[in-house]
């Protein structure tokens, strides 16, 4: 016989739904944690490891919230040298091609009117023709506008002064009080599934951490690649293209190709043998990223199947823009992990 349910578990789900709403709803509020959050995964093997550690001068390990401190500090180190050997001639290299523009334009827009030209002699379909004009204006155009908008949002976000206070404070006391908000949190639930609630707990954060370092190593790699490949040809701008292909990479599936079209664009301008090779050493760099880095990086951390990462990518790019794109691997790798514990304990 069907159980009926209680009038309790109806006002249960009804805060639920409207909790979730307040969310989705409280994206300004809601950034701040979730950037607090991603820190809080990043720095806790560093922390962990300097709690471990044992202080020599003073015959014992650190404290939690030294370790904390300790963390802080390496990641200001780590961060002071990104800015001073990446962002600052990042920052020079992307105003001289600004300044350049307007020649990348003019050279872009007579390579299409060459290539109309080509297509006409080749006495190709109009529709063919047509379909090679718009791509190669949507490519140049679109490369300008990923730019125009990388720089908007990297002012945008220096110039979030009070997020740059909270998140910090909130890392901290994520890294400092992390099991006395999970056992807070725990005890909402009844005595009987608190057990249950803890593993859940506990693979989140195995697989959110392993997602998050695993990502973030394969990006650099992946840009330094790019860097070393473009600087190798003895290509313009070749900090700028290796850093937006290590950005792109956070997009699965179409992040890799939208980050080579910036070098593809601009080896093209130069001259198409060397676009050519361009375009073969993006094919071999990324062969070599499917096949061997990711593997061995990521591992089993995602554990998704290719199908399940293409609908999670097309559903959250539908719903949620490029933030769905972007978070839609970790959220389709929670819910997998949610419906495990759901079916496994039925």
């Amino acid at each position: 016989m069907q159980q009926v349910q209680s009038p309790q578990t109806a006002i249960k789900i009804l805060v639920a739904i409207v909790a979730i709403w307040g969310i989705l709803n409280a994206r300004t509020i809601l950034f701040p944690v979730i950037v607090a959050v991603v820190l809080t995964f990043i720095l806790h093997p560093l922390v962990e490891f300097f709690v471990h550690t044992r202080c020599y001068p003073l015959k014992r390990t650190f404290s939690r919230t030294a370790a904390i401190f300790f963390s802080f500090l390496v990641a200001a180190g780590v961060f002071a040298v990104l800015i001073t050997f990446v962002i600052v001639p990042f920052a020079h290299e992307f105003e001289r091609f600004a300044v350049n523009l307007p020649n990348y334009m003019k050279q872009t827009q007579e390579l299409i009117f060459h290539l109309q030209q080509s297509a006409r002699q080749l006495e190709l379909p109009d529709s063919l023709e047509n379909l090679l004009r718009e791509g190669m204006s949507e490519a140049a155009g679109y490369s300008v506008d990923l730019g125009r908008r990388f720089l908007s949002g990297t002012i945008g976000f220096a110039t979030r002064v009070v997020d740059l206070v909270v998140v910090p404070v909130l890392t901290f006391y994520f890294l400092k009080d992390w099991m006395i908000i999970r056992d807070a949190f725990v005890k909402l639930v009844p005595a009987e599934q608190r057990t249950r609630v803890l593993r859940i707990i506990e693979d989140i954060g195995l697989v959110i951490s392993g997602y998050l370092r695993g990502q973030i190593a394969v990006s650099a790699i992946m840009g330094v690649m790019v860097f070393v490949g473009m600087y190798a040809f003895q290509m313009n701008y070749a900090l700028t293209i290796g850093l937006i292909a290590a950005l792109t990479e956070f997009v699965p599936i179409i992040g890799p190709i939208i980050g080579s079209i910036p070098a593809l664009l601009v080896a093209l301008l130069v001259s198409p043998m060397l676009a050519a090779k361009v375009a073969i050493f993006y094919i071999i760099m990324h062969q070599v990223e499917n096949h061997i880095i990711v593997p061995k990086i990521m591992g089993k951390s995602i554990d998704l199947h290719p199908v399940t990462v293409i609908l999670a990518f097309l559903i959250g790019a539908q719903l949620f823009g490029l933030a769905g794109m972007i978070l839609a691997v970790p959220v389709a790798a929670i819910l997998k992990v949610l419906f495990y514990h759901v079916w496994d304990n039925k």
